[in-house]
């Protein structure tokens, strides 16, 4: 039965049909061809192969397949290659400025910064060097401060920087990390000028409840100066300040004081320092 039917089927791909074409007002014969519905699916076929393999060409060997989702040239590959390394770096260098104003506002309130973490890093480096004075490094600052009148140039092969003291006073509360104490406070006459340690830019001029007036100087090779419980500032953010200029007066403003003085405070890299292991007041 099922034989049958298949040989009816073929069968009937093998009939014979005509098809004319006839002039609609004479009814005259134009063409006349002879067809079998073989040859009609074998013509249809051919053809949709042939539309396959010629779209197949176009869209592998042309500009069109820039078009075809996933698919695109060399150089377009590469652009893009490009244009995610910058918008990684563009990520780091915004995740790093985040990170500094946090840890600026931190220090302007009296807080622990954070720190910088170096993942997968064979390099060991050391956070917290030894920054007490040797027995050569106290005959070295006598000899400086004789020579200076209590200023000190750094002769590292690392940087080179001159400060100034920027009070000259009585120390009254040394620089002592554990405590989270990141500075000094030094005592001075009422009025006295507090003046910048070095060249530098204003970053910060401004108050805070816990420090008062603030002042802070951005300076060269990492250093990072503030001026912290004055009684009035005398310069204004992004203003440029040398050594020895006048950027504010003593005094007594914020909740984190108990009389006049000067709470001074010295970074470096994004660490705080002992300032007194850079400048003699």
């Amino acid at each position: 039965m099922a034989d049958n039917i298949k040989y009816r089927f073929f069968r009937k791909l093998k009939n014979k049909y005509r098809l004319v074409i006839l002039n609609d007002g004479t009814f005259e014969e134009r063409v006349a061809v002879k067809i079998t519905p073989l040859l009609v699916l074998s013509v249809s076929l051919i053809i949709g192969l042939l539309l396959i393999f010629s779209t197949f060409l176009l869209f592998s060997f042309t500009p069109l397949k820039e078009y075809v989702p996933g698919k695109t040239t060399l150089e377009t590959q590469k652009e893009l290659i490009e244009l995610s390394i910058k918008v990684d770096s563009l990520v780091v260098l915004l995740e790093g400025r985040d990170l500094y104003v946090n840890n600026l506002r931190t220090i302007l309130n009296g807080g622990e910064v954070e720190e910088f973490i170096i993942e997968n890093s064979d390099v060991a480096v050391n956070n917290n060097p030894n920054l007490n004075n040797s027995k050569e490094d106290s005959l070295f600052r006598i000899k400086i401060e004789e020579i200076s009148s209590g200023d000190y140039i750094s002769t590292s092969s690392n940087f080179n920087i001159h400060f100034l003291s920027p009070l000259k006073g009585e120390v009254t509360d040394g620089y002592n990390k554990k405590k989270k104490h990141f500075g000094i406070d030094v005592v001075g006459k009422r009025g006295s000028l507090i003046t910048s340690v070095s060249d530098g830019v204003v970053v910060t001029s401004d108050w805070t409840k816990e420090t008062g007036f603030v002042i802070a100087v951005q300076h060269s090779e990492g250093f990072l100066s503030f001026y912290k419980h004055n009684s009035k500032l005398l310069k204004g953010v992004g203003e440029f300040v040398r050594a020895g200029d006048p950027v504010s007066v003593i005094g007594n403003s914020g909740e984190l004081t108990s009389g006049p003085h000067l709470h001074f405070e010295l970074w470096k890299n994004g660490e705080s320092v002992n300032p007194e292991n850079y400048i003699t007041f």
